[in-house]
């Protein structure tokens, strides 16, 4: 894949995810007027659609992007939460399993790891600030 055509792979899968993003926006305000089983059913499907679309996007922003761009430091720091916030669910669940002496160092490797996703967090924050500026 040239240099050249990596924008427009970002920029197509943004644009179906804004058009997904869209769509499930109408459905939901027409879902919302008339409450049919069939508008709710699609309303779902299109929801995970737009969780695709979304992955699909990212991957590419990702994958293509370029780390000087803020929309790539974006992308990077919300895949970093997401990935951290899974994890520390996991380490809690897998705690009331542990031996009592090894509850407390996952209590405390979970602890740490909300920690770490808070700078991730104020990082994202900055990032977005810096792209919307």
């Amino acid at each position: 894949m040239s240099s050249r055509s990596a924008p427009h792979i970002i920029t197509s899968r943004l644009l179906i995810l804004e058009s997904k993003r869209l769509m499930l926006a109408s459905l939901h305000r027409r879902l919302a007027e008339s409450g049919h089983e069939s508008l709710r059913r699609r309303a779902e499907a299109l929801s995970q659609e737009c969780e695709h679309a979304q992955h699909n996007y990212r991957a590419s922003v990702l994958s293509f992007g370029s780390p000087h761009t803020a929309d790539y430091w974006v992308v990077a720091y919300s895949r970093l939460i997401e990935m951290g916030n899974a994890l520390t669910v996991k380490l809690r669940e897998a705690r009331g399993e542990l031996p009592l002496d090894e509850r407390y160092q996952v209590a405390s490797d979970a602890e740490m790891l909300e920690e770490i996703i808070g700078n991730w967090t104020a990082s994202l924050r900055a990032a977005m600030a810096s792209a919307a500026a």
